[in-house]
């Protein structure tokens, strides 16, 4: 194989010129115009049983396309192995969807939990604010006392 010299700034230029021969501008595409479908995979704790929701249901044939000799002899295989195909997948989307039903219990417990321990620590909040305000007044109340002992 012949060694080629590649100049890189030869490619640019002529990129370069062939934007500006198209009329583009920098300002015309971001990269947040970009449509990006987003995973459930590091989104949030809502994104991902929306996500799960959505998708537990498993399909147990794709369709079948392209060569109709191809596609007539994987019917053919399909029908013989249906008994075996489709009791497995039926039970893998039950369990789907018990397991996603399972987690939205878990995750609206969990809301219901925090919920409930935030109204507890805020009740406790104004029982220590009101503890403290009382402590306060008698602390004044007994300083006063004392310096009129001295007088």
């Amino acid at each position: 194989m012949e060694n080629e010299n590649i100049n890189i700034e030869d490619i640019m230029t002529e990129i370069r010129q062939s934007i500006k021969d198209q009329g583009l501008t920098a300002d015309m595409l971001s990269f947040e115009d970009v449509p990006f479908r987003k995973t459930a995979q590091g989104g949030s704790l809502s994104e991902a049983l929306d996500y799960i929701t959505s998708h537990y249901y498993i399909q147990p044939y794709k369709e079948l396309r392209g060569n109709p000799l191809k596609v007539f002899f994987k019917k053919v295989i399909r029908k013989m192995v249906k008994f075996y195909v489709e009791p497995v997948v039926m039970e893998q989307n039950d369990f789907n969807a018990n397991a996603v039903t399972v987690m939205k219990s878990l995750a609206d417990s969990e809301a219901e939990d925090v919920s409930g321990k935030i109204e507890t620590l805020e009740l406790a909040q104004k029982e220590l604010v009101i503890r403290l305000d009382r402590l306060e007044r008698e602390n004044a109340e007994l300083r006063r006392q004392l310096s009129k002992e001295h007088d």
